[in-house]
Parts: C-alpha cells; sequence; structure tokens
C-alpha cells in the first residue's frame, strides 16, 4: 500500500515538472527579445555607444560558435562599462550562460544585481523568471514562490506576469500546498480571462 502511494506521488510530482515547458518557452523568449534588441540597435547605429557596440559584436560572436569570444565581450562590457543599460543585458545573458553550465551562484548574483540597480527600470522584471528558475532547479521552492509574489507585487501589469502567476500555482503544486495552488489558478481565471493562461487555469481547479 506504501509503495503504491509512493508510486502515485512520484507521477504527480512528474506531472508538475512538465509543466515547466511553458514557463521556460518564456525564458527563452526573455532571451530572444534581449539578443534581438541588441541586434536591431547594432544594425540600425540607434544606440552608438562603445559598450552597446562591443555587447552586439558579443551576441554575433556567440551567434555563430565562437563562444568563448563572445563571454570575453560580455565580461569586458560587464566590467569596464559597469553601470550602463548595456552592462546589465550583458549580466543577463551572462546568468543564462552560468545556468547552462549548472552555476547556479554566480548567475543568482548577477540576477540580483540586475534587479536591485539595473538601468533602465524596465530591464529588472526581466531577471525575475530566470531567477525563479534557478530556485525551482536546486530545490528551493520556498525562494521561488517568495521571489514570484515579489515580481507579482511590484509588476502587476507586466506582459510576465500571467507566466510568472501560472509558474507560480505549478510551485505550490509541487510544495504540497494544493489550496495555495487552486487560489492561484482561479486569480489567474479572473485577471486573465479569454487566454490560454485562463483554459489551462479551468482544467486545474477542482
Amino acid at each position: 500500500m506504501k509503495k503504491h502511494h509512493e508510486d502515485k506521488m512520484v507521477k504527480i510530482i512528474n506531472k508538475i515538472k512538465k509543466n515547466k515547458a511553458t514557463f521556460l518557452t518564456i525564458i527563452a523568449f526573455i532571451v530572444g527579445i534581449t539578443l534581438f534588441t541588441i541586434f536591431v540597435y547594432y544594425r540600425l547605429q540607434i544606440v552608438k555607444d562603445t559598450a552597446s557596440t562591443k555587447l552586439a559584436i558579443a551576441v554575433s560572436y556567440v551567434s555563430s560558435g565562437n563562444t568563448e569570444q563572445g563571454l570575453n565581450l560580455i565580461d569586458e562590457v560587464i566590467n569596464k562599462y559597469s553601470n550602463t543599460p548595456s552592462a546589465y543585458r550583458a549580466m543577463l545573458m551572462k546568468s543564462n550562460y552560468f545556468i547552462s553550465q549548472s552555476k547556479y551562484d554566480e548567475a543568482e548574483q548577477l540576477l540580483k544585481n540586475i534587479i536591485n540597480n539595473a538601468k533602465p527600470d524596465t530591464t529588472k522584471p526581466l531577471a525575475y523568471p530566470t531567477l525563479i528558475l534557478i530556485y525551482d532547479n536546486t530545490n528551493k521552492i520556498d525562494l521561488a514562490i517568495e521571489t514570484s509574489k515579489e515580481f507579482l507585487l511590484k509588476y502587476k501589469t507586466n506582459y510576465l506576469s500571467a507566466s510568472v502567476m501560472e509558474n507560480m500555482a505549478r510551485l505550490y503544486e509541487l510544495s504540497g500546498n494544493e489550496q495555495e495552488a487552486q487560489n492561484t489558478y482561479k486569480k489567474i481565471m479572473d485577471i486573465y480571462p479569454n487566454t490560454d493562461y485562463s483554459e489551462r487555469a479551468k482544467i486545474k481547479v477542482k
């Protein structure tokens, strides 16, 4: 009987973890938007300062497979042009590289720097989903939930809010807090009616 119960719990947890796909897609979208923005600025020469140019070249290196050269330029932008918008975009890119290498502590440090200090302020919310992912991947579910709540409190109307809220419901499920998970799914239905988020939440509500 105990073995059957444990098998059932494992299946439930695995199902919850699979729902990370939507959230991971959002994070990939954030990185893509960052890279696209840099490329557009570079090619149209809207931003002509040295930091932006170097960062655009770094993206070009990484995209063509010259990762080491790209990372060296990213580091140069972070260290030489600190407190510029380009430096914080570079930190966001470097944090994703660290995550790909499972260097979560280093990535967390960069992301917290962005959240606390980034200029302009519009860069700050981009760091939250990746930080939430780090806590999720390292089984710090309580921290992932708290970071999600902080984001939703600060950025209620941000275009990432629906995804963060949906992922938070999944995190509540993973932590065993079914009541909060249900409350969050219901909130999604109220705040984001007639959306894919709402439709998926309806399936979850009991």
